[in-house]
């Protein structure tokens, strides 16, 4: 059964590499790529909140938030193996998807101010103090240290769930998932669409 859009995978791949993309172009001083990156990061980003509210079923907010009740039971019956995927992320699942969110929103924002004071400043940099530059630009530097670490643990979660018999990588390759209804499913080409509108006017504006 599918049970995953087109947007919300190509999204979590894009995301991927993306990063990737940023941690090299970071190291090797090539900031024009570094910020054609990040504005590429920044509309799916946005894509994905506007997503949140009025996409698929099973990829709206509802979906996500669960409370520590939910979340504890969960991890129980994974550590019984006796746990069931269901047709959206699971609920500690669903925690970890909203904090990768909050740091990814504050890599994005921080980086349209962060400079380094020679050859590059983001785009909206003029608009606050040195003072502020410098202190956003060191939470740049910070928070991605700490998003490189959730992801890490994410990473590390994944393989956990495949020991304990849950594959749940496969879903977000394929979309689909057996033993579960169907959730309903919005055309991800609408996203798509929304996506690249998002960053051809962040690039006809700031570039």
């Amino acid at each position: 059964m599918k049970i995953w859009d087109s947007f919300v995978r190509g999204y979590h791949w894009l995301l991927v590499l993306a990063i990737v993309g940023l941690w090299w172009t970071a190291e090797e001083a090539l900031m024009d790529w570094h910020m054609r990156i990040a504005f590429a990061v920044g509309a799916l980003l946005l894509t994905r909140f506007v997503w949140a509210i009025v996409g698929s079923e099973n990829a709206r907010l509802r979906a996500f938030f669960r409370g520590p009740k939910e979340v504890v039971h969960h991890l129980k019956h994974l550590q019984r193996r006796d746990y069931t995927p269901t047709a959206t992320h699971n609920p500690a699942g669903g925690w970890a998807v909203v904090l990768m969110w909050a740091l990814l929103f504050v890599q994005v924002s921080t980086g349209l101010f962060a400079t380094d004071e020679i050859f590059f400043s983001g785009p909206l940099a003029s608009l606050v103090s040195s003072e502020l530059q410098g202190q956003l630009t060191d939470l740049h530097e910070l928070n991605f240290n700490v998003l490189l670490t959730v992801i890490g643990l994410h990473v590390f979660a994944i393989l956990v769930y495949r020991l304990k018999g849950v594959n749940l990588l496969g879903a977000m390759l394929h979309g689909k998932r057996g033993g579960v209804s169907q959730p309903k499913l919005v055309n991800g080409g609408l996203a798509w669409a929304l996506a690249a509108a998002i960053a051809a006017s962040a690039y006809y504006f700031w570039w």
